[in-house]
């Protein structure tokens, strides 16, 4: 299906900035089971010039300065994307020695990133904090995948969804203690439990479609920024999960950028200098479509 993306970002500051740099990273990537076809990025006021790259991992990035004085910076990212639903079964996996012994053999840029998605990162400390959430689901001579659906199942049924409960800084011990957070919680806890046994994964940063087909539950986290993790099984490449919904993403959910976690993929940050206090507001839309009206992107 095609699905259109609409995500707008406004801030509002208290006295005028004098200047602010910043980094989008809301451009749909193509993968496997998705393509790109188009993506604008429009910002008022209108800066010089939006840059273009990629970074490490091949995500999109879109660069900006804005280098008068402005109390308002309003960013409009839409994009069309054509997403295939995944096959209904996983692949059969190694268990978790195995998997990491055939991992050192390959040396494509799917297998440096699972190298380097088994380390600690920035938001994800490799330590004690999630080992009981081990201790209720230990790995054992598990296959990797079947071990990561499994977790995705148990924080599934065993935390709740609480929109607003936590912050960018909540840590995962009082996730745990709380067995409540939102989506990006449940992916940081489900790395960390992954990566403290020895499993590659990443952090997946994207959507979901606002609206379901008629008779079916809306998804948590539509409206929003959305997040699962992917693990990767030396034997056929990475896989994802949403421990939000308790499914693997669909011709529903739309993949901006991955990383080693929430640090790698911020959908907006920057620096302002000036502006006093400031207001954030975030609208996200994704809907069905064939031909959804694109902006012309800021020359």
């Amino acid at each position: 299906m095609k699905l259109s993306v609409r995500h707008r970002t406004h801030y509002r500051y208290s006295v005028a900035a004098s200047q602010s740099l910043n980094q989008i990273c809301l451009i749909p990537r193509d993968t496997t089971t998705q393509r790109c076809l188009q993506a604008a990025v429009v910002v008022t006021p209108a800066p010089n010039s939006i840059d273009r790259r990629v970074d490490q991992y091949g995500n999109s990035l879109a660069t900006f300065n804005l280098n008068s004085a402005h109390k308002e910076c309003d960013i409009i990212v839409t994009s069309l994307v054509d997403t295939l639903d995944t096959p209904a079964r996983l692949p059969a996996s190694a268990p978790v020695d195995t998997n990491v012994s055939l991992l050192k053999d390959l040396h494509d840029q799917d297998a440096l990133m699972a190298r380097d998605c088994l380390l600690s990162s920035p938001s994800i400390p490799m330590d004690y904090s999630v080992d009981p959430i081990i201790a209720e689901l230990p790995i054992g001579e598990t296959p990797v995948l079947e071990y990561a659906t499994m977790l995705m199942n148990h924080i599934y049924t065993t935390f709740t969804y609480e929109s607003g409960f936590s912050t960018l800084v909540t840590p995962l011990t009082d996730i745990i203690a709380a067995r409540k957070g939102v989506c990006q919680d449940f992916a940081h806890l489900a790395i960390a439990v992954l990566r403290r046994q020895n499993v590659p994964v990443r952090y997946v940063s994207g959507y979901l479609e606002t609206l379901p087909p008629p008779g079916e539950k809306k998804l948590q986290g539509a409206d929003a920024s959305h997040a699962w993790y992917a693990v990767y099984s030396a034997n056929n490449g990475w896989h994802d999960f949403d421990p939000t919904n308790n499914k693997q993403p669909d011709a529903q959910y739309i993949t901006t950028a991955w990383g080693r976690d929430y640090a790698d993929v911020v959908p907006i940050k920057g620096v302002v200098y000036g502006g006093g206090a400031h207001r954030l507001t975030v609208e996200v839309d994704v809907n069905r479509t064939e031909a959804p009206p694109i902006l012309v992107e800021n020359n």
